[in-house]
């Protein structure tokens, strides 16, 4: 069974600062994770990207923060969009600043740091020399302490960053096991007791990292699993519902409806496959 939570290599390749543009890109909302601070900086159109599972509706000018570790989707759906993904090596930036782990607020809307992005993008685009290597790690430099000002959600000690990164990995092998299990037929006893905790606290940990309850990130997991399969399989609807967990066609239906706006029908013929 595919799962839609990964680690997610860098693409860094021996440098301190890594690029990509994307255009019109959809990752279909696949969940990943790595140690780097990555930057989403959106220069064009309008998408919906996710972190920590929080989704959020972007636009141009747009930035999103992932702090290293962090679950996110690099973009969930777009109109038209255009962004840069920038990735920062952890031995070049580091959120350990002196003895404290700051960690960073994940929407950025300001002006001063989207203007040193853009001189930084155009620096990296252009030959690589020793001055521009220096220039970008400048401009990195002075983005974060921007960050650090004006942006900084949490100061957390050692102890703190570690209690903290031990309840966020917790998370990461909920979120593993969820999406490896989906179709079945899974309970808040049993999945507490698999993680070693009561059902009351399960149910309270889990929202809070994922800002919605078991029930409805389940329903979204296995809604997302059924668009693949209306827009890659020629399966009937009420056999697709199976195959991702719905017993009840009707509830299956007003499921997708009530997370797609649209019926599985409407949403199939939409993709070609009527």
């Amino acid at each position: 069974m595919d799962t839609f939570y990964e680690y997610e290599p860098l693409f860094l390749k021996n440098a301190p600062i890594g690029i990509k543009k994307f255009i019109h890109h959809n990752s279909c909302g696949r969940i990943h994770w790595h140690e780097a601070i990555e930057l989403l900086y959106f220069t064009q159109g309008k998408a919906v990207t996710a972190c920590n599972l929080q989704e959020y509706e972007v636009k141009k000018g747009t930035i999103v923060l992932v702090n290293g570790n962090e679950l996110h989707t690099a973009i969930i759906s777009q109109l038209n969009s255009v962004y840069y993904c920038i990735q920062l090596d952890p031995n070049f930036f580091h959120n350990l600043i002196g003895d404290k782990y700051v960690h960073f607020e994940n929407i950025i809307q300001d002006e001063d740091c989207t203007k040193l992005l853009d001189r930084l993008i155009a620096i990296h685009f252009e030959k690589t020399t020793t001055r521009s290597i220096v220039e970008s790690k400048k401009l990195a430099y002075e983005f974060f302490i921007l960050l650090t000002e004006r942006y900084t959600k949490n100061i957390l000690d050692e102890g703190e960053y570690k209690k903290q990164f031990k309840k966020l990995d917790t998370f990461h092998h909920i979120i593993d096991h969820l999406d490896r299990h989906y179709v079945e037929d899974l309970s808040i006893a049993e999945l507490a007791a698999h993680f070693n905790m009561s059902s009351s606290y399960f149910a309270h940990f889990f929202k809070q990292y994922a800002q919605k309850s078991v029930i409805e990130y389940v329903n979204e997991t296995r809604i997302m699993h059924a668009k693949n399969f209306l827009e890659k399989e020629d399966l009937p609807i009420s056999e697709i519902a199976l195959r991702v967990g719905f017993s009840d066609i009707n509830y299956f239906s007003r499921k997708f409806k009530a997370i797609t706006g649209i019926t599985p029908t409407k949403y199939k013929k939409n993709c070609g496959r009527i």
